[in-house]
């Protein structure tokens, strides 16, 4: 089962939003944020099947800016273990600087 992420997002410098993650990365595991127009255009992740990191924006940092295309309204941010595999997921609406 996917553990569920507390995901916000905060206007940034023009046309950015910075995308802040509760709680906290596990130890070894990474972050990818995606934005689309619409929650059904974001890309469904499963418990247990890798993702495409290709398809995702890494956030390196907690609270990281990212540039979303123009007309995306919403972000979902997946935590990955060493192989890819989802173990958290969360949505947030985007908020544009």
């Amino acid at each position: 089962m996917l553990k569920v992420l507390n995901v916000t997002t905060v206007g940034g410098e023009s046309g950015k939003s910075a995308v802040i993650v509760e709680p906290a990365a596990l130890e070894g595991a990474k972050r990818y944020v995606q934005t689309k127009a619409s929650a059904a255009q974001l890309t469904a992740v499963t418990y247990g099947t890798a993702i495409t990191p290709s398809a995702w924006t890494e956030l390196t940092v907690n609270g990281g800016e990212v540039t979303p295309a123009n007309g995306d309204t919403v972000a979902r941010v997946v935590e990955v273990d060493a192989a890819n595999k989802p173990i958290a997921v969360g949505d947030a609406v985007l908020h544009l600087g």
